[in-house]
């Protein structure tokens, strides 16, 4: 585990696209009660194993259906599962298995072979979708009609080919995948599932850590985190620099040059380090240059 990296994260995410996005189809099997807080949309019908991103939205419904035994079992399973994964991984989820952002990062890995400029959004701009983002989980919460706006409802269905309405929602979604091309998971920023997991970050186990002695504050960790998350930059004091905005891509631990800066850790034992070496090996083409 000490040489995860982003070949391991990309083998992951394309594994775990592979499943939940055409598992059904190529098993013919559906996991039954089990839901990943991933993106993985269940109006995909074909999928493996479902996301829990409707169950979490219209959870009035299944309250609804009343509070037979059975029932009860079933809302144990689905929410104690989803529950239990949050807990554990926390927005590792988001980095490492969701189908949306895995489509959001094969779009981002285009424009840089394209050697596009990336668009880099302004100060305010960051305000204002930071204000966005709580908006849209007050909606999902409560099950106001999100599922008709989602742009990972008019995206991951049609790549298995299930056909989709021209809905609103498939408006938004050409606008969340063009502006993704240009800035790095764009979608993450103001994904509700993504807050959601993320008011529970201080009860994971997994954490970024950071030895504030080790850190020669140039800078590196934060023009390389997609969620422009400048904490991890400026701190001086605090070891643990996870927060909310964080989705585990661990990008700041693979471009960070000093060794032991960075680390991942689970359950206070280090997964994945910092060290010149990787430094080198995820740089190479910059380095060249």
């Amino acid at each position: 585990m000490r040489k995860l990296g982003p070949k391991i994260r990309w083998a992951i995410l394309i594994l775990s696209f592979i499943l939940l996005v055409y598992g059904g189809r190529l098993f013919n099997l559906n996991v039954g009660l089990l839901k990943l807080p991933v993106f993985s949309c269940p109006y995909n019908t074909k999928t493996f194993i479902e996301g829990s991103c409707l169950y979490i939205t219209e959870w009035t419904d299944y309250l609804a259906e009343g509070f037979s035994f059975a029932q009860m079992g079933k809302i144990l399973m689905i929410y104690g599962g989803t529950f239990i994964a949050i807990l554990l991984l926390g927005r590792l989820w988001c980095g490492y298995v969701c189908p949306f952002g895995f489509v959001q990062d094969v779009l981002y890995k285009i424009k840089e072979k394209l050697n596009i400029r990336k668009y880099t959004l302004s100060q305010q701009t960051r305000k204002n979708l930071k204000l966005l983002r709580w908006g849209l989980l007050v909606l999902f919460v409560i099950g106001v009609g999100f599922c008709e706006i989602c742009p990972v409802r008019f995206v991951i269905p049609p790549l298995n080919g299930i056909a989709t309405r021209f809905e609103f929602g498939l408006v938004i979604a050409i606008i969340v995948l063009g502006i993704s091309f240009r800035s790095e998971r764009f979608f993450c920023r103001i994904c509700p599932l993504g807050t959601f997991i993320g008011l529970f970050h201080k009860f994971s186990p997994i954490k970024i850590k950071k030895d504030c002695t080790a850190c020669t504050e140039c800078g590196i960790c934060y023009e390389a985190c997609p969620m422009d998350i400048r904490e991890i930059y400026t701190e001086r004091e605090k070891d643990d620099v996870t927060c909310d905005e964080c989705i585990m891509c661990n990008k700041c631990i693979d471009n960070c040059p000093e060794k032991d800066a960075l680390k991942l850790t689970f359950a206070g034992k280090t997964i994945y380090r910092s060290s010149r070496e990787n430094y080198c090996k995820n740089n190479v083409k910059r380095m060249k240059k």
